[in-house]
């Protein structure tokens, strides 16, 4: 089994995520702890010596159950936060991405990730609900309407 790319100390935490952003009818697929109220989106750790599309890939299957494409990188983000009291560096980078044929996530309220004995649900908000929700990257809410062809470069202090 091949360890995560996270490292951590006393006093840091320093990881690197890769992230779906799925998009279906004026949705977007997010997710969060069962009892929480932050959202972000479906993704997780690269794994060494995996790339971040292959882990985007993975994440999807294990998380979903579906199988998705990479359509394109394009957003790279630096987030430096606070996580278990120890500063962090998160470098995330976020696919847009599309299901495979015959592939579907269920569109009828939340449900249970795929992985054993996880906390964690996903489901679908319409992109005109996200504003008012505390949700990661806190980027997302303005970029989301706005995606351009290129990849962008965000820096965030959370």
């Amino acid at each position: 089994m091949q360890a995560d790319w996270l490292f951590r100390n006393e006093n840091y935490i320093c990881n690197f995520r890769s992230v779906g952003v799925l998009i279906r009818n004026n949705k977007i697929l997010v997710q969060r702890d069962k009892d929480g109220l932050e959202y972000a989106l479906p993704g997780g750790h690269v794994k060494i010596g995996e790339s971040s599309i292959e882990a985007v890939i993975r994440e999807y299957r294990e998380e979903t159950g579906a199988d998705i494409i990479c359509e394109r990188l394009i957003w790279v983000e630096e987030c430096f936060w606070e996580w278990d009291k120890r500063l962090t560096n998160t470098i995330a980078f976020y696919y847009l991405i599309s299901l495979r044929d015959k592939t579907d996530i269920p569109d009828n309220g939340e449900f249970a990730s795929q992985k054993d004995n996880c906390n964690v649900v996903l489901g679908w908000v319409p992109l005109d609900e996200l504003k008012p929700l505390t949700i990661y990257p806190s980027f997302l809410k303005e970029k989301i309407y706005d995606i351009n062809d290129y990849t962008e470069h965000f820096i965030t202090k959370e």
